[in-house]
């Protein structure tokens, strides 16, 4: 058994090193090539939507007029007893709340620096518009030569075993990252776009921040997140994919950005970047059909906190 995985963790140090190269002639051209395309099906469905969003704003029209003959709403509302509107009933008493930044809110990617995170740690919500928390701690343990959080090494691990017995090889490309390593990412990602697309310091940046979070706001902080193998599109075409989608979850993996999910995220689809959530949770999340967005707020609905 020694021999056996010495001779496996030599061909994952062998795979990930190989991977690696493979990224750093793409790692300029797969976001651009990504972001083009997202342009490009956004232009194609934008009529359709506008004609959607004017049909939906009408049925809301028609709708809140239905409802607010028999049940009125407000801050001070109250029903036919003279008992205050309940919060969950009372309309305007969320969406003030969500102003304020007390609760994120389920058709959101959070409520920014006032956004209160749940006890659980590895339910920790880290996106384009909530910051990791101050003073989050990260113990790195090594996975190959990559490192992720030593909270989620065994499960990682465990799951990449499970996938070799049924034939699929895993590796992290990419595990935790400190706030400067996203700062040279970012910065090497403008300067390219900069040479290679004669943009402005400005337009690059913008353009970059398409498809990479800024500095404090990336989920690689955390070091719950692992970008698995190639890092590319066809990765959602191997067998590893589909061994994923299908066992991922028992070992607390979650594929973290998805197409469908884009509203609630603010990323295009990733298939390649999972985060760990904890076994139970990411079952629950897979039953739900829930992106960790919308699940967060699931639970405060629910009064976890």
């Amino acid at each position: 058994m020694t021999g056996d995985r010495q001779n496996y963790d030599e061909q994952r140090r062998s795979r990930v090193r190989q991977a690696r190269e493979r990224r750093t002639e793409t790692t300029a051209r797969e976001p651009r090539r990504r972001s083009q395309r997202n342009d490009r099906r956004r232009k194609e469905n934008v009529a359709a939507m506008a004609v959607i969003a004017a049909m939906l704003v009408c049925l809301a029209v028609v709708a809140l007029a239905i409802w607010n003959m028999g049940n009125p709403v407000g801050p001070n509302a109250v029903q036919a007893d003279g008992e205050p509107v309940p919060p969950e009933v009372n309309g305007a008493g969320i969406r003030a709340a969500a102003a304020q930044g007390e609760e994120g809110t389920s058709g959101g990617t959070g409520a920014g620096q006032g956004f209160q995170q749940l006890s659980d740690p590895f339910l920790v919500l880290v996106n384009n518009e909530v910051p990791l928390p101050d003073g989050w701690q990260v113990t790195p343990n090594f996975i190959g030569e990559e490192t992720v959080d030593m909270r989620i090494y065994n499960d990682l691990n465990n799951m990449f075993l499970a996938a070799q017995e049924d034939g699929i090889t895993l590796w992290v490309a990419s595990g935790y990252r400190s706030v400067e390593d996203q700062e040279r990412i970012l910065d090497r990602e403008i300067k390219a776009h900069m040479r290679d697309d004669g943009m402005t310091e400005e337009e690059a940046r913008e353009y970059s921040l398409r498809t990479i979070n800024p500095p404090g706001y990336s989920e690689h902080h955390t070091g719950f997140v692992v970008d698995l193998n190639d890092v590319s599109d066809d990765f959602e075409e191997t067998e590893a994919y589909r061994w994923l989608c299908e066992h991922a979850a028992e070992y607390g993996f979650v594929q973290r950005y998805r197409s469908d999910k884009v509203e609630y995220t603010g990323i295009d689809n990733e298939s390649w970047h999972y985060r760990y959530v904890g076994p139970e949770n990411a079952q629950q999340m897979q039953q739900l059909d829930m992106c960790l967005e919308e699940y967060v707020q699931y639970l405060k609905d629910r009064g976890i906190r």
